[in-house]
């Protein structure tokens, strides 16, 4: 255990750093979208490539990326469902009750959860985590997204059939289907290329860790903890979330690799996407702003926390 801790600790330990940063000026927030991009468009897919392909192709590859996909639309419905109903609990303002939802469902495993899942589980759990995320991409934020926004305020919104195609042409749903197709078909990278390839990946964990510590620095966090509904919704979901997801699934027929993806998965804040999803839908997005500044807060506990128990209770 104290190996496992020791481990998790060394990779947050990088967010505080990236604060320090911000706050000596070293890293601006001028600076955050270059980072950004090398992060999205150039290290993470490098680390994708280099993780899928360097494994080989077992026999129940399928099931479980079925198993897989089939839980992250169901988990992203249901936790958008408990959002909702808690928001409305709080009495949040009718006009915000489906961005709340909304909010509440959605997962930043691309931005947080590809590079924690990469250090901590190895690259057959990250490979299930791309799954998880192109149903959230595809199901959730451009397809589900507009009528859980809509809804609480007697609006009716579309299926935005357009925005879930646009969803698949960033690089990294792209990079992730070559993967998986190179996988199926038994390809490799020449050694050359896939050490090359494998090194640039290996710098998306500090360089993710280092960004979310340079955003923090630049927060008002006073601010965001002062609006106490933003709070109770914002921890009660980190909180929650990951505790009924191990319940839902730990008694379930699937592989246990199936099982920890859907649980960590749970753990992850808000994803920074929906903010725009939400401003697409002419609603004010500052509440989800501020929910994702909160909840990725909160993950450098929730997150750790998680991790060592499902290495512990799965014996990893």
């Amino acid at each position: 255990m104290e190996l496992i801790i020791s481990k998790i600790a060394s990779i947050f330990l990088i967010i505080f750093v990236g604060f320090a940063a911000n706050k000596a000026g070293v890293m601006p927030m001028t600076a955050n979208r270059f980072f950004v991009n090398l992060l999205l468009k150039v290290t993470c897919p490098c680390m994708i490539l280099a993780s899928i392909t360097s494994n080989e192709l077992a026999d129940d590859t399928i099931a479980v990326t079925i198993q897989t996909l089939l839980g992250a639309c169901i988990f992203l419905l249901v936790a958008a469902a408990i959002g909702y109903g808690l928001s409305k609990l709080l009495n949040v303002e009718p006009d915000q009750l489906g961005p709340y939802a909304f909010s509440f469902g959605s997962i930043n495993n691309g931005f947080i959860g590809f590079p924690v899942t990469s250090a901590l589980f190895g690259s057959h759990i990250l490979y299930l985590m791309v799954i998880h995320n192109i149903a959230l991409q595809a199901m959730y934020l451009y397809s589900a997204g507009p009528m859980i926004i809509s809804a609480g305020s007697g609006k009716e919104s579309k299926f935005n059939l357009r925005g879930m195609l646009s969803s698949f042409k960033n690089i990294n749903t792209i990079t992730a289907a070559v993967s998986i197709l190179m996988l199926v078909l038994g390809l490799h990278l020449p050694s050359v290329a896939f050490d090359c390839v494998d090194m640039i990946g290996d710098a998306t964990t500090p360089l993710s860790m280092l960004i979310v510590g340079m955003q923090l620095g630049d927060s008002d966090l006073r601010a965001v903890l002062r609006d106490k509904k933003l709070f109770a919704v914002s921890t009660i979901k980190m909180i929650l979330l990951p505790v009924l997801t191990f319940l839902a699934v730990n008694w379930l027929p699937v592989s246990v690799d199936v099982k920890i993806c859907m649980i960590i998965a749970a753990s992850f804040p808000v994803a920074v996407a929906a903010v725009p999803v939400i401003s697409e839908q002419e609603k004010n997005s500052l509440p989800s702003a501020q929910m994702v500044t909160l909840t990725t807060l909160i993950s450098l506990v929730v997150i750790p926390v998680t991790a060592s128990l499902l290495m512990s209770y799965y014996g990893l």
